[in-house]
């Protein structure tokens, strides 16, 4: 009897730490954006290792700026977030679909494969 009340207790614990911790939607946005800006550093060093012109990488730079702006505006038209009480989902909707790409739980927040998937379809197609 005692060990029901004790594994209980356990449970109880954990669903409350996980109900007070939960990541909030601006956390969710916030992770979202740290990975779209990396990706887009990471983009820019690539291309800017083969360039030799200090034009180009002024550019370069200066497009980093403007996409910063930029990730800002997509992410707050297009990230949504649902709160389960325990966790929570990061949502993207494109083209009139809506994915799942992350889980917020005990703080954290943590994106699937399919943003990075997500991102270099949209830049193939472009392409």
């Amino acid at each position: 009897m005692k060990r029901n009340y004790l594994i209980l207790a356990i449970v109880g614990i954990v669903a409350l730490i996980a109900i007070l911790t939960n990541p909030n939607q601006d956390r969710h946005k916030e992770v979202i954006k740290n990975k779209l800006i990396s990706y887009m550093q990471n983009s820019m060093n690539e291309s800017s290792s083969e360039s030799k012109n200090e034009w180009e990488k002024a550019g370069q730079a200066l497009g980093l700026i403007f996409g910063g702006a930029l990730v800002d505006i997509i992410i707050d038209n297009l990230v949504s977030t649902d709160n389960y009480i325990l966790f929570s989902t990061t949502k993207i909707s494109w083209d009139g679909e809506t994915k799942v790409i992350g889980i917020g739980a005990f703080g954290n927040v943590f994106i699937t494969n399919k943003l990075e998937e997500a991102m270099n379809e949209g830049l193939l197609k472009n392409q």
